[in-house]
Order: C-alpha cells, then sequence, then structure tokens
C-alpha cells in the first residue's frame, strides 16, 4: 500500500512539473551576465535574450554583474533558485579557466551549473600596432626573440587569456614580451589603436573592421584552422603555435532546474543561430563562429565541458598560472 502510494505521488510530482515547465515562463527571467554591457560576451547574449523574448512573450532581461573576473555574476547564479527564472550568460574563462586557477570559488561549475546552450566559439586574432613592422606570427616572434621585453603585449590580469598566450609563448619558444596590464580586454584593444602598445588580441569581427581602417594588422587567428570572417590570416597551427585553447559563450541554468526547462530554452536558440541576420548581428559582428558543438544539445555541452576542464587544467600546470 505504501508502495502504490510512493508510486502515485511521485507520478502527480512529475505530471506537476510537467505542467509547470508548459506554462514557463509566466513572468520576467533573468539572465546574469558576469561580463560589461556592450563587451564581446555581452552582445551575443543580449541578441538570444531577444529572441526568448519573442518567443515566450515574457521579458528575458539582462542583468550586467561585471567584477572579480565573472565570479561575482557566476556565484549570484549558482545561489539562484533553480526554478527557471534566473539564467547565466557567460564564457569558457568563467566556467572552465576560473576553477583551474584557483583552489577556492564560492561556485563550482560542474556542481552548481546546468549546461542550457553554447552559443559559439570565439575567434581571436594577434593584431598588432600598423607601425609595428611585422607581418606574420613568425616575424613577431623573431622579433621578440631579438628584442626581449621590448615588444609590448597588452593583458588583462593573471589569468586573462592574453597572458596565458604571452607565458605559452614565453615557455615554449623562448621568447618575453614587455607585459603590459590592463583592467580589461576592451582597455587593451583601446590602447593598441592609441598607440600605447605595440600587440594585443582582438575578436575577430572588430579587428577586422579595425584592420580596413587601416588602425591595425591582423596576423594570425588562433586555433588549428582559418577564419571564415578573415580567411587570409593564418591559423596559430600554421604559425608552429599548438596553443589549444578558444573562447566559446553560451547558457547556464543553477543546478536543478527543469530538464523540460532546459531543452525547450535549448531549442529556440539551436534553431535560431543559423539564421543569416541573427548570425551578422550578434555573432559574426563579435568574431564568434558556429563550429564544434555550438548549437548543440545540453548534453554535447556538458561533455564538451568535461573534456575542456582538462585541457584548462594542463595549460596551467604548463605555465605555471595561478591567481591563488
Amino acid at each position: 500500500m505504501v508502495f502504490r502510494t510512493l508510486i502515485a505521488g511521485t507520478a502527480a510530482l512529475a505530471f506537476s512539473g510537467a505542467v509547470l515547465s508548459q506554462a514557463y515562463p509566466a513572468k520576467a527571467v533573468r539572465i546574469i551576465v558576469p561580463h560589461p554591457p556592450g563587451s564581446v560576451v555581452d552582445v551575443p547574449i543580449r541578441g538570444a535574450a531577444q529572441i526568448w523574448s519573442q518567443e515566450f512573450g515574457q521579458p528575458f532581461v539582462v542583468d550586467n554583474r561585471a567584477g572579480a573576473e565573472g565570479i561575482i555574476g557566476a556565484e549570484a547564479c549558482a545561489k539562484a533558485a533553480p526554478d527557471g527564472y534566473t539564467l547565466c550568460g557567460t564564457d569558457s574563462l568563467v566556467i572552465s579557466l576560473n576553477p583551474a586557477t584557483r583552489s577556492r570559488l564560492p561556485y563550482e561549475p560542474r556542481r552548481d551549473f546546468t549546461p542550457v546552450v553554447q552559443m559559439g566559439f570565439l575567434t581571436s586574432v594577434v593584431a598588432v600596432a600598423p607601425t609595428l613592422p611585422v607581418k606574420s606570427m613568425e616575424e613577431l616572434i623573431a622579433m621578440a626573440r631579438a628584442r626581449p621585453g621590448v615588444v609590448s603585449w597588452g593583458s588583462w590580469g593573471v589569468v586573462s587569456l592574453a597572458n596565458i598566450y604571452i607565458e605559452w609563448l614565453r615557455l615554449s619558444k623562448g621568447i618575453t614580451f614587455l607585459n603590459v596590464p590592463y583592467k580589461s580586454a576592451l582597455q587593451s584593444t583601446q590602447a593598441l589603436l592609441a598607440g600605447e602598445i605595440q600587440v594585443s588580441l582582438f575578436g575577430a569581427g572588430p579587428a577586422a573592421a579595425q584592420q580596413k581602417a587601416g588602425k591595425l594588422r591582423v596576423i594570425a587567428v588562433n586555433g588549428e584552422t582559418r577564419s571564415e570572417i578573415l580567411p587570409e590570416v593564418p591559423s596559430f597551427k600554421e604559425a608552429g603555435v599548438d596553443l589549444p585553447i578558444r573562447v566559446w559563450f553560451g547558457f547556464f541554468a543553477p543546478a536543478g532546474t527543469s530538464p523540460d526547462i532546459v531543452q525547450r530554452l535549448n531549442s529556440v536558440i539551436a534553431r535560431t543561430l543559423p539564421d543569416p541576420q541573427f548570425k551578422a548581428k550578434f555573432l559574426t559582428s563579435q568574431g564568434l563562429e558556429l563550429v564544434g558543438t555550438a548549437g548543440g544539445t545540453p548534453a554535447q555541452f556538458a561533455a564538451f565541458l568535461q573534456a575542456e576542464r582538462s585541457v584548462y587544467e594542463n595549460i596551467v600546470k604548463v605555465t605555471g598560472i595561478r591567481e591563488d
């Protein structure tokens, strides 16, 4: 009798959860973004928020909570109720790099987050000032080797992607750049355009526009293959730089969020990402490309994250870069 009652109760709860999921959302949904407004992460997140708002008839409101390399916003998302009314839009540095470089975090991605959808992979480029007499990554490496500690490269923190590149090149190629620290990636790119530094990382989309205007020169794109945004520019692998990391953007929900809600959110964005207008406005403009697991299922995203975590842990082991 107790067993029958338990089965009936479980069935009732499952049915109730399904009904609630079908009614979702019944009010505004908050998207916590641990990055500044207008940043390369923020733009595609806002594009997805617009699509969800149109699809579900309720506002999806972006709540920017930048600071502490994404930790503030990520912690707020991890501690939110798993009811589908709080989501998190962020990148691989917050989800995969932070745990690899810190022994203590107020969140643990594998425990606290449910992957929803991967938006795309950021094609970063190495860009140099037009006054620097190099036209390739090989020439930049040769110049840095001949003039150790002289060629200035902007970074934005110990565990920033730029600092990882600088340290990786120091260890793998035996070259030293003048590492100039800024508070953010945006400040570093602005410094390059202002002539304060000679090298910086850029998103491929903005870099293509600035190169066309003659304000910088793109000499390499990260990754193993060339980018559809700048197909004429050699990849890192072509330039002999074997650094297997590429920043991605994506959405998460607090752990315990209904799988039905997660799937509904995923399916809307997955079918939207290839749309030419959406892609041009919110992805390509920021340097994002739909490769690999971008736009895949939550399960595919989760499997990717598991494998990527090991890659970052190995890079941190090799470079010795840690925040604590």
